[in-house]
């Protein structure tokens, strides 16, 4: 979950436990303790809904969200991976509760329920998962609704690529990270990008989850030093032989803490109080966490891979009145290698005399003000330095200390893109781009209309040097695009509309094919090269809510016109490329679905269904599971009974597809409409354990969660939503 940096949001999930060690800090299941998981990581399905966001019109919300699944499939030494289905009609659903698809979608009316007016809610990831842990089924949903997103630094509006990369640690299976730098972080603010990368605390605990070979472990037991007690979920940060930090784990009820995951090396240890600027509140219910303790060194350890070395009892002091962090801090702070940043943190008990260091080396800290709540400094970082996440460490002048674990990141300076050669040419591809500007880097990607060109990866482009990139242009979404250097760190360079793909578009499928005379028809168009900004005329007339909801799908409402033809439908690009197809209109009204009771039933059919519209008669056909899209497929039901214009009564066949949807066509004009997820197949009962049930709220959200399924298959189910990951805009803090 992320947070607003000015008002908390509770998250809990019903039950309590009695915890065990937590290597990183991943979702349990509160009732048990169990940590969630997929028994089958290695093909992780995801679906990229094909409409997007409503703010984006250039289809680069699609490639935010395909380079946020990228970065975490980069991650080696895991058998984890996310699958992308990019097949159009799998794209084409809306039907994110399904088991059957995970979707990445925007939801910009709140239909899911979950983003009711004055939420706050930006983002959220909901899960069902067995008793035992195994996630069956997870989604990523944007609220679109209530808030702006951006793949352009659009102010005010949440970065894409950055939500979606967090969402999908969620998916995977962890919680959030007191790492202020990690993807896991659970604040942000709209000026941040940084988290479009992982962190070291982000891959070790993908690694942790779903290793693909054996790790080191570096175990101990964290207590008071006052008492000799356990200290219940210390954080525990683990930094490399240059200081970065490279994992963390909560130790458990009793103090005992285990990290896993690490690299053979020699490694220092620390622990801290996990009480600002992540907090207990921002994790799922079920972790105890105190913070009355002071932040200690716990010694240096030399580890073995697919050993386990101690550090036996480690104690620590009583708390003391010395914090830094807040959460209206923007973590990471941002350091440049090569270059001398001016920085302020705040806190408690900042006050002069104190010293503020990090532990990387060359890197030189010098606080310029201490303001008892606050402390202003300069970091100078040399050239060359290695790039990550570094922490802050403050001593006031009795000794005391506090940590502040991955608070500084050390970037490049941007990349800049100056010159694109050639600056346009056939969408159809095939031949090479040049791209010329300063900071491009190994591992880097250009981002260019619908493509992504990896560096070094086959299809991708080529570092020639730091001044030079080249690619060779795959089929390209017609229209001008903005050509984006996107460094591994998640900094990006951009040229405005420096390449105009010169694409033609044709058309594959028009569906329904016949309309009403009296207009209000909705037609899908699926085809190629389809624009946004794409105009559509019948006979010369345009049309209606003419949109280009992808390269291959295009809908439009048609106007009245004089019953007959064919009549030439054309679609026209904004560069003046032009497709064309035959469409027919009818004296009759269209069939229109606007309803289904009960709108669910058994995959093997026989459930007496009602259908709700307009414009059934005697020659209404009843289709499940056609194709959206194109309207074709699905089975038709064998009998139809006419109640009246506006009720039918049917008997659901048994699901023939992946499609959830409804098709009602006149038999003898071809009129037809579609709903794509009118009704939902329940899964087979065939699972061998029960789920487990609760919920989890926030205090900033109104309105009740919408349970997907309260009873299914053959024992007590129930599903357990976990809030994951909410985002609030608020203005930057001056």
């Amino acid at each position: 979950m992320r947070f607003s940096k000015q008002a908390l949001i509770g998250l809990g999930l019903a039950g309590t436990l009695s915890l065990g060690i937590a290597a990183h800090v991943r979702l349990i299941y509160s009732s048990n303790g169990q940590q969630l998981a997929w028994s089958n990581p290695a093909n992780i399905s995801i679906v990229i809904q094909s409409l997007g966001s409503a703010d984006v019109a250039d289809l680069s919300d699609e490639i935010a969200m395909r380079n946020a699944i990228e970065e975490w499939n980069k991650t080696t030494l895991t058998t984890a991976r996310l699958v992308e289905n990019t097949t159009p009609v799998e794209q084409a659903r809306t039907d994110w509760a399904s088991d059957s698809v995970h979707l990445m979608t925007f939801d910009e009316d709140n239909s899911s329920g979950y983003f009711p007016a004055g939420s706050g809610v930006v983002a959220i990831t909901p899960l069902e998962f067995f008793v035992s842990g195994s996630i069956t089924d997870a989604d990523i949903l944007f609220n679109g609704k209530a808030f702006g997103f951006t793949t352009d630094g659009t102010g005010g509006s949440f970065d894409i690529q950055d939500v979606a990369a967090h969402e999908l640690g969620h998916l995977l299976g962890l919680d959030h990270s007191g790492v202020a730098g990690a993807t896991m972080y659970p604040y942000v603010d709209p000026t941040v990008i940084l988290h479009r990368s992982l962190g070291m605390d982000d891959i070790q605990g993908l690694r942790d989850m779903y290793p693909s070979q054996t790790f080191a472990t570096i175990t101990g037991n964290l207590k008071r030093l006052s008492d000799s007690t356990g200290v219940a979920g210390g954080y525990i940060v683990v930094r490399d032989s240059d200081g970065r930090t490279v994992g963390s784990a909560l130790a458990d009820n009793v103090g005992a803490f285990r990290v896993e995951a690490l690299d053979a090396g020699t490694y220092s240890v620390w622990a801290t109080p996990l009480d600002s600027p992540v907090n207990s509140s921002n994790l799922t219910a079920g972790h105890t966490v105190h913070t009355n303790f002071e932040a200690s060194s716990l010694g240096q350890i030399a580890v073995t891979a697919g050993q386990t070395s101690s550090l036996g009892n480690q104690f620590v002091e009583d708390a003391v009145t010395l914090d830094l962090g807040r959460t209206f801090d923007d973590y990471p702070l941002r350091v440049i290698e090569g270059a001398t940043v001016s920085l302020t943190v705040r806190g408690t008990g900042l006050n002069g005399g104190s010293t503020l260091t990090s532990p990387g080396n060359g890197i030189v800290i010098t606080p310029t003000l201490w303001a008892s709540g606050s402390v202003q400094f300069d970091v100078t970082v040399p050239p060359g330095a290695a790039l990550g996440h570094l922490d802050l460490l403050v001593t006031n002048s009795s000794g005391d200390q506090d940590l502040l674990a991955g608070a500084l990141e050390i970037t490049p300076v941007d990349p800049t893109v100056t010159n694109v050669v050639p600056a346009s040419g056939s969408g159809v591809g095939g031949f090479q781009v040049d791209l010329t500007g300063t900071g491009f880097r190994a591992g880097c990607r250009v981002v260019l209309g619908n493509q992504v060109y990896v560096e070094g990866a086959s299809g991708g482009c080529t570092l020639i040097d730091p001044a030079h990139l080249r690619l060779t242009l795959a089929q390209t979404v017609a229209g001008p695009h903005d050509v984006v250097v996107i460094d591994v760190t998640g900094v990006e360079g951009r040229a405005i509309d420096a390449f105009d793909s010169l694409g033609t578009p044709s058309i594959a499928t028009i569906f329904p094919v016949v309309g009403a005379s009296t207009g209000s028809t909705f037609v899908t168009l699926t085809g190629t090269n389809f624009v946004p900004g794409a105009t559509l005329t019948i006979n010369g007339v345009p049309q209606n809510l003419v949109t280009a909801t992808s390269p291959t799908t295009l809908t439009f409402e048609t106007v009245a016109a004089l019953p007959g033809g064919p009549h030439i439908v054309t679609m026209t690009n904004p560069g003046g490329d032009q497709a064309s197809t035959a469409f027919l209109f009818s004296p009759e009204v269209d069939p229109v679905l606007t309803g289904v009771t009960p709108g669910t039933g058994p995959a093997a059919g026989g459930t007496t269904t009602h259908l709700f519209g307009s414009g059934f008669s005697g020659s209404t056909q009843v289709t499940f599971g056609a194709d959206p899209l194109t309207g074709t497929g699905g089975v038709v039901t064998p009998q139809v009974t006419v109640v009246s214009s506006n009720e039918l009564i049917v008997v659901t066949p048994a699901q023939s597809s992946a499609y959830n949807s409804i098709k009602v066509q006149d038999s003898l004009t071809d009129q037809a409409s579609v709903i794509p997820s009118a009704f939902t197949y329940d899964s087979p009962a065939s699972f061998t354990e029960d789920f487990s049930f609760g919920g989890c709220h926030s205090t900033a959200t109104n309105g009740a969660i919408t349970w997907r399924h309260l009873f299914e298959g053959s024992g007590w189910m129930g599903l357990l939503y976990l809030i994951l990951a909410v985002r609030h805009f608020v203005a930057r803090r001056q």
